[in-house]
């Protein structure tokens, strides 16, 4: 559950995006990375030990190393700033379709890359889902057309995604969900401030813009990464990855809510193969193998 409403909340952020377009890109997801920190301090400063219900280990220590520095900064630098200057430039250059079917790759990704880091053989049955799902979002997008750039671009979107995943892992284990969301955050900040700086883009948002960036902040960053990190260190990022093919049909989903989108056969017959990849990753033989003194 945790696992999906992340992906519903990081997909409704395309249904807000567009009111941003004109906005200066750096100051814009400054101003979001900083309203989703201090949300999240705050409850975690009220509610200190809501990160053990979000995957944490309550008995390990949660001192923050020189390490977890680096991979904290490596994590907002790889998927959150550079994710959206990928991706951005990328939907420039090359069909949105395109760019939404190699980032849709990622649950392939995760489900064989995943499992050798940990020094593990990837498991057969999680990169054939992990198959499946990429089919799904195939079908519901098409696959469109871009330049050698477009395509170079959308990869880097992905190896972001992956990466800001993969990094995670055993800091959100070690730490807490709510933590490395909180920190998280707070380095995509820094970043986001020397790129203002360095740009010299700035001033102030719209009525509209400013509730998008609100949406951003508080629904698509702070309460979507705390179910992204809690369901990560649940599920694993082989499993976690499948649920990322649930992105493109939750954007698709709400824009039709809003008005702004109309979704078609494709996306419907799309999702029920993401749906059908998805059970097919979490279902464990072992759960049928029970003996009756197991069933408690």
């Amino acid at each position: 559950m945790l696992a999906a409403v992340a992906q519903i909340l990081v997909g409704s952020s395309v249904a807000v995006l567009a009111a941003l377009r004109d906005y200066p890109f750096y100051l814009g997801q400054g101003l979001r990375y900083g309203g989703a920190m201090l949300v999240l301090a705050i409850v975690l400063r009220m509610i200190p030990k809501l990160d053990v219900a979000a995957g944490s280990d309550s008995s390990s220590n949660r001192r923050l190393t020189l390490r977890d520095y680096g991979r904290l900064l490596a994590m907002s630098l790889t998927g959150m700033v550079g994710f959206n200057l990928f991706a951005l430039a990328a939907e420039r250059r090359a069909d949105p379709a395109l760019v939404g079917v190699i980032v849709g790759g990622a649950p392939i990704v995760l489900a064989v890359v995943g499992p050798l880091l940990a020094r593990r053989v990837p498991s057969v049955r999680i990169v054939f889902a992990a198959v499946v799902v990429t089919a799904g979002v195939v079908l519901a997008q098409g696959i469109g057309g871009g330049s050698l750039s477009g395509v170079l671009l959308s990869i880097g979107a992905l190896a972001g995604e992956t990466a800001f995943a993969l990094l995670s892992v055993q800091l959100v284990r070690r730490i807490g969900a709510m933590r490395v969301s909180t920190y998280a955050c707070a380095a995509a900040v820094v970043l986001c401030a020397l790129g203002t700086v360095v740009t010299g883009e700035m001033r102030m948002p719209t009525t509209e813009e400013w509730l998008a960036l609100a949406w951003l902040a508080w629904g698509a960053t702070a309460l979507a990464y705390v179910c992204w990190f809690g369901s990560l260190g649940l599920l694993g990022p082989e499993r976690f990855g499948l649920f990322t093919g649930l992105v493109p049909f939750s954007a698709v989903g709400i824009t039709a809510l809003i008005g702004t989108g109309t979704p078609t056969w494709g996306h419907v017959l799309g999702a029920l193969v993401v749906g059908s990849g998805i059970v097919l990753g979490l279902w464990d033989k072992s759960a049928r193998q029970l003996t009756p003194a197991g069933r408690k």
